[in-house]
């Protein structure tokens, strides 16, 4: 018998909890008002790791991958996440600077898919970042290599490097980045019971954002 799990992905719900309005017929001129909108709707209504995003990225010879990051800010310049340089993600923006990343409310069945190019942030958004980070992944982060195999003593190399952070609370692993995706595009989405699918789609010119609806 051939290994299948279509009836059981078939029975899993799709039905939001909340369903919010959105006028999606006066879009603002520019994708930051309404994903504002959408991001603090979400927190307000509890939906789960709000600031988490799908980021996709691809090697020099097109071997994708994908991972979910947290979010550290979005400002009109784009989308900030921070990821170790020395590790997958790093590896592959360093050899082809573009992503995509999906912002996904399932609770209020809403996702914001963006792509665009990527550029490294300074080293003072980079320490930011990793400070802001709990101690024990801080350690961690120290401790290892990211996505490398885990060693035999690897609870004793996190041992000392909480002790290492213990006695400086400021210290930064230097493999520590801050990372930009600035939109070439955004695409707004939401399912309604009683519209269906609706798509808005945002794309930056040269004199700035051009909005169109999209078929479902």
């Amino acid at each position: 018998m051939r290994f299948s799990l279509a009836e059981l992905l078939a029975a899993s719900s799709t039905r939001p909890t909340g369903e919010p309005a959105w006028a999606v017929d006066a879009p603002p001129a520019e994708p930051w008002p309404l994903l504002t909108d959408w991001i603090r709707a979400a927190v307000g209504a509890g939906v789960l790791a709000a600031r988490t995003v799908t980021l996709a990225t691809a090697t020099a010879d097109g071997t994708p991958s994908a991972r979910t990051v947290l979010l550290s800010d979005v400002t009109e310049d784009g989308f900030w996440f921070a990821t170790s340089a020395s590790g997958p993600t790093g590896r592959d923006l360093a050899e082809n600077p573009v992503a995509s990343l999906v912002w996904y409310a399932r609770e209020q069945s809403r996702q914001v898919r963006v792509t665009g190019s990527v550029v490294r942030g300074d080293a003072d958004r980079a320490a930011a970042a990793f400070r802001a980070r709990g101690a024990t992944s801080r350690a961690a982060t120290l401790a290892g290599r990211q996505s490398a195999p885990l060693p035999g003593d690897a609870a004793s190399r996190i041992r000392r490097a909480e002790a290492r952070l213990q006695a400086d609370p400021e210290l930064v692993d230097p493999d520590w980045a801050a990372y930009l995706v600035a939109p070439a595009e955004v695409e707004f989405w939401q399912s309604r019971h009683d519209v269906g699918e609706q798509r808005l789609r945002y794309r930056r010119e040269h004199d700035g954002w051009r909005f169109e609806r999209l078929w479902p």
